[in-house]
């Protein structure tokens, strides 16, 4: 073993006495009375405890320098724990990683230069009571810093990818006219047909045309939920002008509707009576959903409302178990995604027994039927510096779900809750995303003011909401962004489609991985992304849908030219409102000399 001045005693007899452990000593007891200090011949005799003199400057400065360092190390401990939160995954982002390199540089080395300091006497402060308080302290600190550092990589959820064929058809309409005619809206109108262009039918129909076919999406005898964004006002919420024109295309199938529209919201705590503001989006800022919902039915269609936000508090069984109120189905906890998953259950306007999982409810026969109920999802794009970064397709479906009866749904939206709801009750049959008024300021949202929106003018269609959402955000958010003066990078929650430790592609990866581990194809991969772009504009004149306005469409053009008061007499398959939606460009109703001038026009744009 070994004394405090170095000397080793015991090494020649297993710990037994020898001459020369004696002899040994006497040398250096000899020694020490000749130089108290074994390092410092010259230093004058001090007092046992009395600390050795270092000189005054010397002495300020090593403590300044220890304390600031260990300030500053607490203080980046502090904003990286604030700024992560009940969030782990956040400890990947750059700034964090910065702050953690900080503490620990600066615990770090005071740490290791006190223990090379000390090191003869740590054995002596463990044997002390407080010394064993200090370092259970310190280790139960390191455990529970250790564990919340590792939920970093915990908190990672379900990963899966979509088949490796699989690529998402995305649709996009630009340039959409400002003002509507009365009740249509022709970037609705132009988006369908451009969908139609490239074989998605917006109509289940025998008749095959540009809108129509036998494997299209809303048929004649159909009950539709059209869900809107309703819990914002001004620019917050849905376009009035879009729900209106949309419900229009609804209503005008070709095979004569006889189905129901029903226009859905929960808008959780700010909630509105019948769907009915003041201040709404759309080009006439008093068109509230209710006031479209009112038109269409004095117009004797069979339109409604239903405001999920009034059962938001009310659980209750599925009509197959006898239970015939409205209200939520909630399922149990799921530690996955860490909520519960919900979805309503009601009775609309016109009688009609629907479950948004199991469909439409006969009560004479006990069946449901699930084939004839469809669901349109109709969000607004916006920045969302609340919580998630991005509002889009995935996350408006917090509209659907009870943010009550202990689902802790917005929370789990992080988790993934979302993706795993769609994969209960089906992903919608179509999304609409509405781009005509954005939020494009990584610092405010998701409720918006007139003066806080961005126009854009655009709309975008698709059956795969991953790839709409990552889409959408790379390439008509961001670039809004930077129009708008804000630069990366973002602040947090963070926006960025190409960060995957972003809040945005947080949750919107998590959604993506339960819907693919319950059977369906979506993806966030750019590169399995087809995206069509075409005018939304009034006769975008391309009619087959290539992207140009050339001789290709001009045997159309012929055939939908009839001029004034005339019903034109178009080739087949297209029908005369196929040809005043592609050719009719003043909008009075019809193809004449005057839309053949705007006609030649577009083709000349392509020579």
């Amino acid at each position: 073993m070994f004394g405090e001045n170095g000397i080793r005693f015991g090494a020649g007899s297993a710990g037994g006495y020898d001459e020369r452990d004696e002899s040994a000593l006497t040398s250096a007891t000899e020694v020490k009375k000749m130089h108290p200090h074994p390092h410092s011949p010259t230093e004058p005799h001090r007092s046992p405890g009395e600390p050795r003199p270092t000189g005054l400057l010397p002495g300020l400065l090593n403590r300044w320098l220890v304390a600031g360092s260990l300030l500053s190390g607490f203080l980046a401990l502090v904003w990286l724990l604030l700024r992560s939160g009940t969030k782990p995954s956040r400890l990947t982002y750059p700034c964090q990683q910065a702050a953690f390199s900080t503490a620990s540089l600066s615990f770090g080395v005071p740490v290791v230069l006190a223990l090379i300091a000390v090191r003869r006497r740590l054995v002596g402060w463990l044997h002390a009571r407080w010394g064993i308080a200090v370092a259970a302290l310190g280790l139960f600190a390191t455990l529970g810093v250790g564990g919340y550092l590792s939920q970093a990589g915990a908190d990672s959820g379900p990963r899966a990818e979509p088949p490796r064929e699989y690529r998402a058809q995305l649709y996009r309409v630009v340039d959409c006219p400002q003002d509507p005619l009365g009740e249509r809206f022709l970037g609705v109108e132009n988006l369908l047909a451009h969908m139609g262009q490239h074989g998605l039918k917006f109509y289940k129909s025998e008749t095959v045309s540009l809108l129509s076919g036998p494997d299209g999406i809303i048929a004649a005898d159909d009950t539709v939920v059209v869900k809107i964004n309703y819990q914002w006002d001004q620019r917050g919420g849905t376009n009035t002008d879009v729900l209106r024109g949309l419900i229009r295309c609804l209503v005008d199938h070709p095979d004569t509707f006889t189905g129901e529209v029903v226009v859905c919201e929960n808008a959780q705590f700010n909630s509105t009576a019948n769907f009915d503001r003041a201040e709404n989006n759309a080009q006439d800022h008093g068109l509230s959903p209710h006031d479209v919902v009112l038109w269409y039915q004095s117009q004797g269609y069979t339109v409604g409302q239903y405001d999920w936000t009034l059962r938001r508090d009310t659980q209750v069984n599925e009509y197959s178990a006898g239970d015939p109120n409205d209200g939520y189905i909630v399922l149990a906890y799921d530690p996955q995604f860490q909520g519960r998953i919900s979805y309503p259950k009601f009775m609309t306007s016109y009688g009609t027994r629907l479950s948004l999982k199991f469909g439409i409810w006969d009560p004479g026969t006990s069946t449901y039927d699930r084939a004839h109920l469809k669901f349109i999802n109709l969000p607004v794009l916006k920045s969302h510096h609340a919580t998630y970064g991005v509002t889009a397709c995935i996350k408006h479906y917090m509209g659907v779900v009870s943010g009550n009866l202990n689902t802790n749904s917005h929370s789990a939206i992080a988790r993934g809750i979302m993706g795993a709801l769609l994969c209960h009750i089906q992903p919608a049959d179509l999304n609409i995303l509405d781009c005509i008024w954005i939020n494009a300021n990584p610092y405010s949202g998701p409720s918006t003011p007139y003066s806080g929106a961005t126009r854009r003018d655009q709309l975008v269609a698709s059956q795969d909401p991953v790839a709409l959402d990552i889409w959408a955000t790379k390439n008509i958010l961001i670039p809004a962004f930077i129009a708008n003066g804000y630069s990366p990078p973002w602040p947090e929650p963070s926006a960025d489609p190409d960060l995957p430790s972003s809040d945005f592609r947080i949750y919107l990866d998590k959604s993506m991985a339960f819907l693919i581990l319950g059977g369906y194809s979506v993806t966030n991969n750019y590169s399995r992304i087809d995206a069509y772009t075409a005018s939304g504009a009034m006769g975008n004149g391309d009619y087959n849908g290539d992207g140009l306005v050339d001789a290709v469409d001009l045997p159309y053009f012929a055939g939908c030219m009839a001029g004034p008061s005339t019903t034109p007499a178009p080739p087949d398959p297209v029908t005369p409102d196929e040809c005043l939606w592609t050719f009719d460009f003043d909008g009075d109703g019809d193809v004449d000399l005057q839309d053949y001038a705007a006609f030649a026009e577009r083709v000349g744009e392509n020579d």
